[in-house]
């Protein structure tokens, strides 16, 4: 670019995977590159020179030349609202997302649309369910009777007053195989209930849930609108890279493709 001024990219940060990404950025732009980082539903702050948090939550990406949406893909109306906000503003978007979880042969899912389709599956499944769900979405089986439902959490949130059959059972958020494996069985869990994330972060759980062959109940990930996501960092620097060096011709795009 012929301008001197370093240019904006905003990194909309809803995973922890989204920090690393943006810090990324800033290293391997750093002679041209502001990287502005929106936490989103993620408490990891950037700690590279260049890469700074500046806002919460909010959408509006501001003088950013290009957006990144690296939100938790089951925060629909977030994504939605990213989406249209870069719209708005002619700014070319790229999502990034981790890739899908490959199902393994003994993996045992029981595959559901989404957190209703879940809370319907999960009687005939098991009477003990483990849920790794975000906390928000745990009151969402609290109709269900009969059933106990031991809770993973990393912290108990603000509130919490659900009856004793939701256990909380703390976790670190550096989950290992062995640690999962010890949680479902000191939880006596019958099933596991979370969703298709597929990041390397909640990994464990789903193959401790293979290693003792529990069924999990499994929350598809929804689809994603326009061109695939990217799935790598190096596909997103490679997707700045062209942003920086031609950012008219990719201006208004709404995905890498």
């Amino acid at each position: 670019m012929a301008s001197t001024k370093p240019q904006t990219v905003r990194v909309v940060a809803g995973t922890r995977a989204a920090i690393p990404l943006a810090e990324a950025l800033a290293v391997q732009f750093s002679d041209r590159l502001r990287v502005a980082v929106t936490l989103a539903g993620t408490r990891r702050v950037p700690r590279v020179v260049g890469c700074t948090v500046d806002r919460m939550g909010d959408a509006d990406p501001g003088d950013a030349v290009a957006v990144i949406d690296a939100l938790d893909p089951f925060d629909r109306r977030a994504v939605r609202a990213l989406r249209e906000a870069a719209r708005r503003a002619g700014l070319p978007r790229l999502a990034f997302r981790p890739p899908m979880w490959e199902r393994h042969p003994l993996d045992r899912w029981v595959e559901v649309r989404n957190l209703m389709g879940a809370v319907d599956a999960v009687a005939s499944v098991a009477r003990i369910a483990l849920l790794a769900l975000p906390p928000d979405q745990i009151s969402a089986f609290q109709p269900i009777g009969g059933l106990r439902f031991p809770v993973r959490l990393e912290q108990v949130p603000p509130g919490w007053n659900l009856p004793p059959r939701f256990a909380v059972q703390l976790g670190s958020a550096n989950r290992s195989l062995a640690g999962e494996i010890r949680l479902l069985q000191r939880t006596k869990a019958q099933a596991v209930v979370m969703r298709a994330t597929g990041t390397a972060e909640e990994a464990p759980t789903m193959i401790a849930a293979r290693t003792l062959d529990l069924p999990i109940i499994m929350i598809r990930r929804p689809r994603e609108r326009g061109n695939p996501p990217a799935q790598s960092r190096d596909a997103a620097l490679e997707w700045v890279s062209v942003v920086l060096g031609d950012a008219a011709r990719v201006r208004g795009a709404t995905a890498w493709r």
